[in-house]
């Protein structure tokens, strides 16, 4: 069961404790009958190890634990029920103190008989549940279910380890293999300029999904097209008379061929290449497979060095040693499948390295356990046995995504903490710190694989077997799929002696226009989520009424535009996502959701105001607005004290400042002080750990910003700053004159003055900032009042003529500066004092950590200086870590500084675009990419002896290339000719080559190889 009886029940029994001492379980009477429910889970609880493990085998301890679990959503409904009715009690202004000690009642008559009738019927369900609880407790006996012991072997890992440092080795795997073939480089040679692209066709494939997606990497334009009798021929029309190279990753069944793809790819394209990966042979061949290749096993030496790179750390190799016996013992065990190899390796990384703990794993009878839905997923059901239990039980959720589907973190600490799969007996610890540090563990145990696009792990995907795992340990608890398949297995249901009690239902279905009544009928429903239903345009009006115990509901890309009134209904609701839906009003009755948790109303464009229930959200700890055109949040929004997370809080000024729309300056009345929330509201909410701040051109006076108390929130890691550009000034980067008055200017830089962040912030960002110069909290070289910051995005500053002084920031490595159009000079401020001098004599390292560096649309930047020119110390690192930089429409830039070629000694990519007034780029010894576009008077490029690839566009006047004698790679714009190729390439008549190493050349239209005919006559 998806519930995993372990955690749900210890998580119970200490809400249970809690409630039993809450002033509402008291007012109601209940307080006894709570804490009987509460003794006899607990006398339950240390069978129920065994009972898991032992449940695939018995079918009596299944059915005891589907007893014992659907007791425990009917316990956790009650709970909530109780709280809800007794702090409404409570907060009756009728209600006197005197009702908590006595039974006399203090309401008219009519709500007495309803609160006394209410009470009676609470104190009879927990009754007839405790007498439930006491039929199983005594049949436990009878299924000889043995006791765990009390002492926990994976805590006291979980205290004493530190986190590992995850591997991801090369493994050799269908998807691995074919990756390998799209992206070798002889194969792009093959078909340069011309569509690579990659599918993933998961069971649950969309039709329409794979066509736009095949038809926009071919280079297609989608628009607004829709349906697959446009899709079609439009897929058709764009790879016509192209040379095409396609994979099919992970095919399940061959219609997505015969009935989708076929026609309009054979029809069109020219000599084109599909490759596919699937399990199944069969599939190969009815898709008319020319070639089959089956891939091989990895050998036991090979699984064995697998298993070492994940498990073992630098140093280590003793105890790789000393455990290769019983290592290769569980290498043969994994049977040379490279998910297994990992997932097991992930185990054995937890374990001490004492070969008394791997031979425990060697003997779990997990590897030749039966009840699976195949083979391979022995060692990855062991993996999922070592779990604790809370982390089991978070797992499941990914039984809810479709296949290969990117899921981000915040979607998973959302559901998690909604379903209740996580408390804390820390109250220091966020709870979403907890769930956080379950996605990093399974990130680390690699149930999940990191999409490098995302930073820090924010999206990862699960592997399709793990996730069939997951899928079975849930088994009748939840489905995904589309709607007719959620109604046959409805029927299979109804025509069998089981019944079932559906709690989580994911619908994947791009053709489903309105929610069919079955799902409506499942009102045991706690998860409810669509995916990739976009034509979904109206809900039942009694929707919300028939599915009161939901947790999670998601409509997330649904075309609704009116939410039913009925949402109050979902009491029990923690978890409302309406994100790019076009809804226009959200009801009032949404006050009612008192356990609502997480509301994401992002990028709804047809929203413009929230309404006042929202203030009577007191569980709400994440509000997502961003990129919805909100007028305001509803003034008391500081009221919400539970608050972590604000996305896009819009400010607004007791004067009613600008707006920022258009060039109208006169007050908008709907801004004014009175109607919606300003930034004194973010006073009161102390526990913020992400906030996002629009509007700021409307905050009246410094006094306003100073009310936000930022400096006093010791939790806030993440902060935006932004105002929002006149829409005007169609150029950003040359903003006219008289779009900002002096006085609007004046009181801009006031306003930032008073917005300094805590010493904990780790991300920046200022955007649309209009002040002539940056706040000094900013500007003063101190390495203390930003010191954790990690990154800092400077957008659009257009006014500021003086980059703060960065150098001095400890942790900082990214770092983005972007329409900073008043900048002309960047000296030695940009990393020490004004006036050049070193801020701090003993200080070792400028830019310690900064890797990535950024400057784009910066029109008047001349002059690019550090202030090391002219030192010569030897013993002060100066960006040591820095990896790349980009410098893009930057058209005055006359040069690179001096200490930037002699000091960045990491740096291996360098990309110039638009630095139409740079001459030369030269000495830059550990430069292996360069990147030159349309940089009309770039004449020179020299010294670089470790560049490896050199990408030419749009420089006319480049004369002389020189000392690049390891470069391997050129790539030019148009050049169809060997008549048309550059004098600096050429050289001809020159004894000196100038291209030692070059072996490949890539022209508009054609690669050269040295060695074929084609190769032109250039001097290396």
């Amino acid at each position: 069961m998806s519930m995993i009886a372990e955690a749900f029940v210890s998580t119970l029994c200490e809400m249970l404790l809690a409630s039993a001492k809450e002033e509402a379980a008291k007012i109601l009477g209940v307080p006894n009958e709570i804490k009987k429910l509460y003794r006899r889970l607990k006398r339950i609880q240390d069978v129920l190890a065994d009972a898991e493990n032992r449940r695939f085998d018995s079918q009596a301890i299944n059915h005891w634990l589907n007893e014992l679990r659907d007791l425990m959503y009917d316990a956790d409904d009650i709970i909530d029920e109780c709280r809800i009715e007794g702090e409404d009690l409570i907060s009756s202004s009728s209600f006197s103190s005197r009702c908590v000690e006595s039974v006399r009642c203090c309401y008219p008559l009519i709500a007495c008989l309803h609160k006394v009738r209410f009470r009676r019927e609470i104190a009879n369900r927990i009754r007839d549940l405790n007498l439930k609880l006491e039929e199983l407790a005594k049949d436990k006996a009878d299924l000889h279910l043995a006791p765990a012991p009390h002492d926990d072997p994976y805590k006291r890992r979980i205290r004493n380890k530190t986190s590992p440092v995850l591997v991801q080795p090369d493994i050799v795997g269908k998807t691995t293999l074919a990756k390998k073939i799209y992206n070798d480089e002889k194969l792009r040679d093959n078909f340069n300029q011309m569509p690579r692209i990659w599918l993933c066709v998961s069971r649950e494939f969309s039709e329409s999904d794979l066509l736009k997606s095949i038809i926009k990497q071919a280079g297609g334009n989608l628009g607004d097209a829709e349906g697959k009798e446009i899709l079609v021929p439009m897929l058709s029309e764009v790879v016509r008379s192209k040379k095409i190279f396609i994979v099919l990753d992970d095919v399940w069944d061959s219609r997505v061929w015969d009935e989708l793809l076929k026609d309009p790819l054979q029809s069109s394209s020219v000599d084109g290449r599909i490759l596919i990966t699937t399990r199944h042979e069969d599939i190969a061949r009815q898709m008319g497979a020319v070639h089959i290749h089956r891939v091989e096993k990895l050998s036991p030496e090979d699984g064995w060095s697998l298993i070492c790179k994940v498990v073992f750390d630098e140093g280590n190799e003793q105890d790789a040693r000393n455990l290769r016996g019983i290592g290769m013992k569980i290498v043969e065990k994994c049977d040379g499948l490279p998910l297994a190899l990992k997932t097991v390796g992930g185990v054995l990384r937890s374990k001490e390295k004492r070969e008394g703990e791997w031979n425990m794993v060697l003997s779990s009878p997990a590897w030749s356990f039966t009840k699976l839905p195949n083979d391979e997923m022995g060692p990855l059901y062991l993996s999922y046995l070592d779990l604790p239990p809370p982390l089991k039980q978070c797992f499941t959720c990914f039984s809810l995504f479709p296949e290969d589907y990117q899921i981000a973190r915040i979607a998973f600490v959302d559901i998690c903490m909604a379903e209740g799969f996580v408390t804390s007996k820390d109250d220091t610890l966020l709870l979403e710190d907890v769930v956080e540090g379950y996605w990093k563990e399974l990130v680390q145990r690699n149930f999940l694989q990191p999409d490098p696009k995302w930073y820090h792990d924010q999206r990862c995907r699960m592997h399709d077997l793990l996730r069939a795992l997951a899928q079975h340990i849930a088994q009748d608890e939840c489905f995904l799929g589309d709607a007719q398949a959620f109604a046959r297995k409805i029927k299979a249901s109804s025509s069998s002696s089981s019944s079932i009690k559906l709690r989580r239902l994911s619908i994947v279905d791009e053709k489903l226009e309105t929610i069919p009544d079955l799902i409506m009928e499942q009102t045991s429903l706690r998860t409810l989520l669509f995916f990739r239903a976009p034509l979904i345009h109206d809900l039942p009006e009694d929707l919300f009424r028939k599915l009161r115990r939901s947790r999670v509901l998601d409509l997330s890309g649904t075309n609704i535009d009116n939410v039913p009134t009925s949402l109050g209904d979902l009491v029990h609701l923690r978890s409302l996502d309406l994100r790019t839906t076009p809804i226009r009003k959200i009801p009032e009755s949404i006050g009612n959701l008192r356990n609502l948790q997480f509301l994401t109303l992002q990028d709804c464009k047809y929203l413009h105001s929230l309404p006042s229930g929202v203030l009577e959200l007191i569980s709400l700890r994440n509000l997502n607005v961003e990129d919805t055109p909100l007028d305001g949040l509803p003034m008391g929004i500081g009221r919400l004290q539970q608050l972590r997370s604000i996305g896009g809080f819009v400010a607004n000024g007791s004067e009613g400042g600008r707006s920022g729309v258009g060039d109208d300056r006169k007050q908008d009345k709907g801004h004014q002080h009175g109607r919606f929330s300003t930034l004194e509201e973010l006073k009161s909410l102390s526990q913020l750990n992400f906030l996002t701040i629009y509007n700021l051109e409307r905050v009246s006076n410094r006094a306003e910003a100073r009310a936000a108390a930022l400096e006093a929130k010791h939790h806030l890691l993440y902060l935006h700053l932004h105002c929002t550009l006149p829409s005007s000034s169609s150029d950003v980067q040359q903003p006219r004159a008289n779009d900002y008055e002096e006085e609007e200017i004046k009181r801009m830089g006031e306003v930032f003055e008073e917005l300094c962040p805590p010493p904990f912030l780790e991300t920046l960002e200022i955007n649309g900032y209009f002040g002539h110069k940056f706040p000094n909290w900013m500007m003063t070289p101190s390495s203390s009042l930003l010191r954790n910051l990690r990154r800092l995005d400077l957008v659009h500053c257009a006014r500021c003529r003086q980059l703060p002084p960065l150098g001095m920031l400890p942790q900082l490595d990214y770092l983005n500066i972007e329409d900073a159009a008043a900048v002309v000079r960047i000296g030695s401020e940009f990393s020490l004092l004004a006036s050049g001098r070193k801020t701090d004599s003993s200080f070792s390292s400028y830019f310690p950590k900064l890797e990535r560096l950024i400057f784009e649309d910066m029109p008047n930047w001349k002059e690019w200086r550090w202030g090391w020119e002219e030192e010569d110390d030897q013993t002060t690192s100066f960006l040591p870590s820095l990896n790349k930089i980009v410098i893009q429409r930057c058209p005055k830039l006359r040069s690179l500084p001096e200490s930037l070629l002699c000091r960045a000694t990491a740096l291996k990519i360098l990309v110039i675009e638009d630095a139409r007034s740079l001459i030369e780029v030269q000495n830059l010894p550990s430069l292996t990419e360069l990147i030159l576009i349309r940089n009309s008077s770039l004449e020179r490029v020299s010294n670089f002896p470790a560049l490896k690839h050199l990408d030419v566009y749009g420089c006319e006047k480049l004369m002389y290339v020189e000392g690049v004698d390891a470069v391997e790679h050129v790539q030019l714009d148009d050049r169809e000719a060997e008549e048309s190729l550059p004098k600096w390439l050429v050289g001809a008549g020159e004894e000196q080559p100038r291209f030692p190493s070059l072996h490949k050349l890539t022209l508009e239209n054609k690669i050269c190889r040295r060695g074929l005919p084609d190769w032109p006559l250039i001097s290396c």
